[in-house]
């Protein structure tokens, strides 16, 4: 639901809500952008246009593409679903006037990150002009400032301009509300506008040859959404967040890779912050200086220099002269960071100071960072009356802060230690939050301000890097990766006249290990009476929810029309048939008797509570590399769903396969690394985030990857190189930038997060549910994984996207071109007159508007190209019927409809006409006759 938001800024929110106008005969439109370079151009005198062409002839081709819009330099298409004006978008030519030859690539190999989004939905916004009047829905903290711009760009009085505010709180989508307002002027129906991506990556570099300067892959921001600016209009108003840190110099954009949207300033700050004091701390440290001393040096401000002595008074950083400086102690961590900053989205203007100084512990035994103080110091203009419960609300806020900036796990005063048996998982830490409120005024205290919480990534890294000498380079932080390094870091320094020792121990461990794998038998760990839900924290529990989401528990432990996880789900191996288990925390039938222990050691040895071997079917192979923190948190996850009494069917394997202390030599063989994943330090962080996913909860090998006969997985060359699951195809994942049209990062991550991408197909089969759970993991998540599988022997320097998605699209519409000429010969063939009374009508551009949702392009459909027509065949005779998207429509089964003569003409015909330099498929009726007597997937 959605409130509206009155013209006059002082006048309460009316409480009426309004719902979305019916979309079912919306619109949909596309953007098509000029090159960054042009965007920070000032604006051209006269409004002169950006481009010297467009040819939007392709583009309106393409079937359900309803109007090509040339308003000034804003270039957009409409179409009836949102694929196809993504489509159509990609075929548009345009002309660029004076545009910058393209920047060397933005080298991050040395600088920072943060992940510019605190959610993981994409912005979207609904508009409709009906009755002389323009109506927006959407969700923004900036209603008045979009309609002031709205006023100008649709030359309308502000009682003719309805803004609709959600009522629950979603992505920012002030710029894509200007888009869709401005398409709305266009035509009748409603427009709906959503950003094709949600959350993007800062990257920043320090600039050795400019004291205090910094290269950014990105440019702040205009002010005004970019809609305005290719319109013509920009205000002259400062926006934003802006640094005033005396020590932060000049910014540079000269290999900017995008634009940050209106509201996403603060991200940019946020981020600038991060890294400047990290850095700063890291120049410092590196030279035997105490960074909170020379903090007092280098800072002028008066009010920022008395901030931060009251901060380490507050904190207990003095010694007995009061004279503040960086404590030391073993085992522990101390982090301090700084922030001058003026707030132009507070009205009027703010300047704020800010300072955070963190304490944490090293547990040395369990290898685990925990936060053990934060004090929190601020001043700025703004003030209210004091309060104590103000003073706890803003505890609250550093205590939630904090937690998301540890990598989403439960805030800081939810960490309080519930737990006392060992049964669950480890305990957490309390932490103790002290607030400096620098108030001169007598009963005032002042209001918080969100600017006062840019501090806080870097203290806590500074903290990190006291405590075991690893530096984090990307936002939200690691710990674990932290610790992992120092672990690896304290074993290399072991004294070589000790290394006899290490190799005897090294062994002796090795030995017990192989033993302990290669057991037959393993004692049963004892059932717990209850599982006190209790002490997991809600946020804890959602880290779960994705981690099952990004190793598709549900997928497999749930049959079709069953309660969810409650298992019975049939897998066909090549030794039998096992059905999968109730994982729900149901204690008779399902988990709900198991402790955290017995929980942890089926996820990473593949062992049951009561010490029989699980079945490889179940991939703890890949599980076992989980972090201790994923592995928590789904267990916090999965015990505290709603339990279902549901026995466990028995498997259907013949002897020897049904011996299950058999497995304890298949164990032997193909599961000899039970370790978590472990960092690599020659490759990036993106890339070891994406190795961590692809290899752990993902699990991609266990069906991307050939198995030998035995059913291990193959390695080495074999290692991503396709296999078989289901019946279906698993194409190889270590070759996709050599496809035909090859994979870019932006088309694969289109790909996992909606199943679709326009250059190569749609997802269907076992890939389509597997696509469902992407599209709710964090963006920053899916993105490394598409950066990892593009990349998987690691690459030095990143490359720019623009190019690559550019020569994409030119290949895509070479290939499409290709596919129209049709030879005498494959005129002539059967399988034609099948295509066009089955097919056609979906299939081909030039056939009319898509009717079922989206148009697959067959000239570019990878299982068309593939050397096995298995998955192809798999599409025909089954069909979609649960698309990973809406969106993208069903297609129905032609099973019943074709015979398998039929069957095999038209897939001659699809070879012959798609891929006319593959070789023919053989063997097909023998194929279709067998995947005709399959069930087919969902």
């Amino acid at each position: 639901m959605y409130t509206v938001v009155p013209g006059n800024q002082a006048v309460t929110v009316e409480t009426r809500t309004v719902a979305l106008p019916a979309l079912e005969h919306a619109l949909y439109g596309a953007v098509v952008y000029p090159p960054l370079s042009l965007l920070q151009q000032p604006l051209l005198a006269n409004h002169q246009p950006l481009y010297s062409d467009v040819d939007w002839s392709a583009a309106q081709k393409v079937p359900g593409v309803v109007k090509c819009v040339a308003q000034q330099n804003f270039l957009a298409v409409l179409a009836a679903q949102e694929t196809t004006a993504k489509q159509a978008k990609a075929l548009v030519r345009v002309s660029w006037v004076g545009a910058a030859s393209q920047a060397p690539a933005f080298n991050d190999a040395e600088g920072y990150s943060w992940d510019a989004s605190v959610d993981n939905g994409l912005a979207w916004s609904v508009a409709q002009y009906e009755h002389e009047t323009l109506h927006v829905w959407l969700s923004t903290a900036y209603p008045h400032q979009l309609r002031d711009e709205l006023m100008v760009l649709a030359s309308l009085p502000a009682e003719r301009i309805q803004i609709y505010q959600s009522v629950e709180p979603l992505t920012e989508a002030y710029d894509e509300a200007v888009q869709a307002a401005v398409l709305a002027l266009q035509v009748k129906q409603p427009v709906v506008m959503r950003a094709e991506s949600g959350l993007q990556t800062i990257k920043l570099v320090s600039l050795a040859s400019e004291s205090g300067a910094w290269e950014s892959n990105v440019v702040p921001g205009l002010g005004t959404s970019v809609a305005a600016k290719l319109l013509g209009w920009q205000t002259k108003d400062k926006q934003g967040v802006q640094l005033a840190t005396e020590y932060v110099g000049d910014r540079r954009y000269n290999h900017a890779q995008w634009l940050a949207p209106v509201g996403a300033q603060r991200d940019y700050a946020a981020a600038l912050t991060f890294a400047a004091e990290s850095d700063f701390d890291e120049s410092l440290r590196t030279h035997g200086v105490d960074p909170l001393q020379e903090r007092l040096v280098q800072v002028q401000d008066e009010r920022g220099r008395r901030l931060i002595q009251r901060a380490a008074e507050q904190a207990g950083w003095v010694n007995d002269d009061g004279i503040a400086y960086t404590p030391k102690k073993q085992n522990h961590g101390y982090g301090f960071a700084y922030v001058k900053a003026y707030d132009y989205e507070q009205k009027p203007a703010q300047a704020v100071w800010s300072a955070w100084a963190v304490e944490l512990a090293l547990d040395t035994q369990s290898q685990q960072l925990s936060l053990q103080k934060v004090t929190v110091a601020f001043d700025s203009d703004q003030h209210i009356p004091q309060s104590d419960v103000q003073q706890t609300q803003i505890k609250h806020r550093i205590s939630q802060w904090a937690g998301k900036l540890l990598g989403h796990s439960a805030g800081l005063e939810e960490r309080a230690a519930q737990a006392s048996d060992s049964t669950s998982s480890p305990q957490p830490v309390g932490t103790d939050i002290q607030v400096v409120n620098q108030s001169a005024l007598v009963g005032q205290a002042l209001a918080w301000s969100a600017t006062a919480e840019l501090p806080a990534a870097a203290a806590i890294a500074n903290a990190v890097k006291d405590a075991t000498q690893v530096r984090l380079h990307h936002a939200p932080l690691d710990l674990s990766l932290a610790t992992q390094r120092w672990a690896i870091a304290t074993q290399a320094k072991a004294k070589s006249s000790k290394r006899w020792l290490g190799w005897l121990a090294g062994a002796a461990s090795a030995a017990a290990g192989l033993l302990v794998v290669a057991s037959p038998w393993r004692p049963a760990i004892p059932p717990v009476p209850r599982i006190d839900t209790s002490i997991f924290s809600d946020i804890a529990i959602e880290r779960g929810r994705l981690v099952a989401l990004a190793g598709d528990c549900m997928v497999c432990h749930t049959a079709d029309g069953q309660a969810t996880n409650a298992g019975g789900l049939a897998l066909d191996t090549p030794f039998g048939k096992i059905f999968t288990t109730n994982i729900t925390p149901d204690p008779e039938t399902g988990i709900g008797a198991w402790s955290y222990k017995a929980f942890e050691r089926a996820m990473r040895d593949g062992i049951h509570r009561d010490g029989s071997h699980l079945y490889p079917a179940f991939p703890y192979t890949s599980y076992a590399k989980l972090s201790d923190e994923d592995l928590q948190s789904l267990y916090a996850y999965l015990m505290t769903q709603e339990p279902v009494h549901a026995p466990n069917k028995p498997h259907e394997l013949g002897f020897p396969f049904n011996f299950r202390p058999a497995l304890a030599g298949w164990n032997t063989l193909f599961h000899t690394d039970r370790q978590a994943y472990q960092y690599d330090e020659g490759q990036t962080e993106l890339w070891n985030r994406g190795a961590y996913l692809v290899n752990s909860s993902g699990h991609c090998m266990a069906c991307h990857s050939p198995r030998n006969s035995l059913g291990g997985e193959k390695k080495g060359k074999y290692f991503l190189a396709g296999g078989e699951v289901d019946g279906w195809e698993a194409p190889a994942l270590n070759a996709l930038a050599t496809a035909d049209v090859p994979w870019t990062e932006e088309a694969l991550y289109t790909y996992l997060r909606t199943g679709q991408s326009v250059q190569h197909g749609v997802a269907a089969g076992p890939m389509g549910p597997i696509i469902e759970g992407l599209a709710e993991l964090p963006e920053y998540d899916v993105r490394a994984m598409s950066h990892y599988l593009l990349n998987l022997q690691g690459r030095a320097e990143s490359v720019a996207a623009e190019p690559q998605i550019a020569a994409a699209n030119v290949q895509l519409q070479q290939v499409e071109q290709q596919a129209q000429t049709q030879l005498t010969d494959v005129w002539l063939m059967p399988g034609r007159s099948i295509y066009e009374g089955a097919c056609m009508v979906c299939h081909d551009s030039q056939s009319g508007p898509a009717l079922f949702g989206a148009r697959p392009s067959l000239a570019v459909n990878t299982s068309i190209q593939s050397d096995s027509p298995d998955n192809l065949i798999q599409v025909i005779l089954h069909g979609i019927t649960r698309p990973s998207s809406p969106a993208l429509g069903n297609m129905p089964a032609f099973k019943h409809s074709l015979n398998n003569q039929q069957m095999e003409d038209l897939l001659h015909y699809l070879r012959k006409q798609y891929a006319p330099d593959k070789k023919p498929w053989e063997n097909i009726q023998t194929k279709v006759q067998s995947i005709r007597q399959q069930p087919g997937h969902l």
